[in-house]
């Protein structure tokens, strides 16, 4: 016995491996002039994460930054904190570890506003919300971090109307985007929801005040419902009043100071067809033509969508967006895959958003 006491004293401690480093979110709050006035008031003062890469603490080098925005109801910190969602420290930190991707910052930047459905559109009615992201916020993250301050370094992202965002606005500015990734967007172009014959502009009709929509907002944010349908309905409302306020802003229309581009005419809903031009002129697909020559500067645009997303006309639009730009001549990349509007985003990002970045960027 007490010779194998002292072989096993005497026995080697087999060291573990050291855990790999990992990054860092840091929280933070600016104030963002482009959103100081608006018909609607919001607030200027947002937060936003900002993941820093492990190499980050310990070194004196730039990185490529990549601005990653939320889609409606939703919030920047479920990108962080979120265990259900896509948690950003941990896929980027595995990727690195594994060397996958190459280091690079993550911004994460509040979009919420009144109605939930940020359109991160210049609009005098809720606020220049593209100014917001493409001056201010990008401004001061530059100022304050580590960024390669350069379009071939900064790439842009989103999931659902910041999927639409991403595209929209690396579209209009290549001289501060250089790569853009959208995952499930929407508003690619006219979306079958806002047809005359929706319930949701029945919905829409009934709102007499701002609260009204708030009220439809908090019902359509519920996990769960007697019918999925009367969620989705309200969700849609909602998202027109938004909608109407960012892209077809009338400040004479109080109390939502929007023209909508459906209206009822006689007996029946029938489209305004001066609005609707404004929203059609807000929609990516439609964009292309004015704005192909500045998708050919971009170094990466790549989106995909899920095959069984809710809102069927998303598959379509994505399709669409894939034929038009393949008729244009502009390089992308498309992927259709078997999932929902938000069943697989986690494995997206790790497997294709965050590859697609280290890949493209400088």
């Amino acid at each position: 016995m007490r010779a194998l006491l002292l072989f096993l004293l005497a026995a080697p401690v087999i060291a573990q491996p050291p855990a790999p480093p990992t990054g860092t979110i840091v929280e933070e709050t600016f104030h963002s002039t482009s959103l100081e006035e608006s018909l609607i008031p919001d607030r200027a003062d947002r937060g936003f994460s900002v993941y820093l890469p492990p190499s980050y603490k310990t070194s004196t080098r730039r990185y490529p930054v990549v601005y990653l925005l939320h889609g409606a109801m939703d919030t920047y910190k479920a990108w962080s904190e979120d265990p259900e969602w896509a948690n950003i420290p941990k896929i980027a930190d595995k990727l690195v570890a594994s060397a996958k991707i190459r280091e690079m910052i993550v911004v994460m930047p509040d979009g919420d506003n009144v109605f939930g459905v940020p359109a991160y559109t210049n609009s005098v009615t809720t606020g220049n919300w593209e100014d917001y992201i493409t001056r201010d916020l990008i401004g001061y993250v530059d100022s304050k971090y580590r960024t390669i301050s350069r379009a071939a370094s900064r790439g842009i992202a989103g999931h659902s109307i910041g999927g639409y965002a991403a595209l929209k606005l690396a579209m209009k500015h290549p001289e501060i985007y250089g790569a853009a990734y959208a995952l499930s967007a929407c508003c690619l172009e006219w979306d079958t929801h806002w047809s005359p014959d929706s319930a949701a502009w029945g919905m829409v009709e009934k709102f007499q005040t701002l609260d009204d929509v708030v009220a439809a907002r908090k019902f359509a944010e519920k996990e769960a419902s007697p019918n999925d349908a009367e969620l989705r309905v309200a969700f849609v409302a909602v998202g027109d009043v938004a909608l109407s306020a960012a892209w077809s802003p009338n400040p004479e229309r109080a109390p939502f100071f929007a023209d909508f581009p459906v209206v009822h005419k006689g007996e029946a809903r029938a489209y305004d067809e001066k609005a609707k031009a404004a929203w059609i002129a807000n929609l990516v697909v439609p964009m292309l033509g004015q704005y192909r020559s500045n998708m050919m500067q971009l170094r990466g645009i790549a989106f995909d969508v899920g095959a069984q997303d809710w809102n069927e006309s998303l598959v379509t639009q994505a399709r669409d967006l894939d034929h038009a730009l393949r008729k244009n001549g502009i390089r992308h990349e498309f992927q259709e895959y078997a999932g929902t509007h938000t069943s697989r985003i986690p494995e997206r990002i790790e497997t294709k958003t965050l590859p697609f970045f280290s890949r493209v960027l400088e």
